[in-house]
């Protein structure tokens, strides 16, 4: 890449044609840096290159996000899951023919032939 740029041109005046000659000829250096074209496209090279740098950051912090999101969500299905069986469990455990069975196998109560209520009010 050159870093200076030769850009000749010549001068010609109209004169006979016997006569012509090259009145002027002038060589004009020019340093890349402060050719104004060029420090536009480098200042539009960067500010895509920020762009495009700030779009694929984006990019990655939605997708970290959404994984993140399916992961809760496995995750709360799964402890709904647990949460049913655990509900399913309980019913289970609470149910009076599962308590009754325990109290007559296991610690020999025997269930009352009779039954009899206190109350203010008594039966005739």
């Amino acid at each position: 890449m050159l870093a200076r740029q030769l850009v000749e041109e010549e001068y010609f005046e109209e004169l006979p044609q016997q006569q012509q000659k090259i009145i002027r000829r002038r060589v004009v250096r020019r340093n890349a840096h402060e050719d104004p074209r060029r420090k536009q496209a480098l200042c539009l090279f960067v500010l895509g290159a920020l762009i495009y740098g700030l779009i694929l950051w984006f990019s990655s912090c939605l997708a970290s996000e959404v994984y993140e999101v399916g992961r809760i969500q496995a995750e709360a299905s799964g402890l709904e899951k647990s949460n049913e069986d655990l509900k399913v469990e309980n019913a289970k455990l609470k149910s009076h023919s599962r308590i009754k069975e325990i109290a007559v196998n296991q610690l020999g109560m025997t269930v009352p032939q009779e039954n009899y209520f206190a109350g203010s009010k008594a039966k005739n």
